[in-house]
Order: structure tokens, then C-alpha cells, then sequence
């Protein structure tokens, strides 16, 4: 059993490791009171909508700041080229 207290509305910080968010940190909100297993963080690739999917693999609290690592889930997440395989595409959508 895990001793961090959690409550829903407690805000807690997340820290992505791996993927596209790989060293940063979000402040969330806790849903329920127990922390997420599992988040998705979106952002904007080539114009498109994307889901990035991370697993909690560590918790920890110190007085009444709670932090969460989330390791990266590549194949629970969108697709993705990897930048050095994106190649040209400035013409993709054009219309003849």
C-alpha cells in the first residue's frame, strides 16, 4: 500500500521521461483520490492533433508536495516520424 495521500482537486507534479515531452514537467489535478496510473498529453505535430501516452513508474511525497515520473508508452501512443524521416513534404497537400 502506498503511503502518499492524494485527494481529488490536489495538484501534483508530473515528470515526463522518454518521448516527445522527454525532461519536462506539468503541474496536473488529481481525478480521484489516488494518482493516474497512465496520462495522455497531446500536442500539435505538422498540424495534427497527436496523444502521447505515459505510464506513472514512481510517486513520492515530501510534506505536502506529491510528484509522479511517467515513463513514455510509444505503442499505446500516435504514430510519429522521426524527424529525419520526415523528408520534404511542401507539396503533400497541394491539388492539381
Amino acid at each position: 500500500m502506498s503511503d502518499i495521500t492524494i485527494h481529488e482537486g490536489d495538484e501534483y507534479t508530473a515528470i515526463f521521461h522518454g518521448g516527445p515531452f522527454d525532461g519536462t514537467t506539468d503541474t496536473r489535478t488529481a481525478t480521484s483520490d489516488a494518482l493516474d496510473e497512465e496520462v495522455t498529453v497531446f500536442a500539435d505535430v505538422e498540424g495534427l492533433q497527436t496523444a502521447f501516452t505515459y505510464k506513472k513508474t514512481k510517486a513520492r511525497q515530501v510534506l505536502d508536495q506529491t510528484s509522479v515520473e511517467f515513463e513514455y508508452v510509444p505503442a499505446e501512443s500516435d504514430p510519429v516520424d522521426d524527424l529525419q524521416d520526415r523528408g520534404d513534404r511542401s507539396g503533400e497537400f497541394d491539388r492539381e
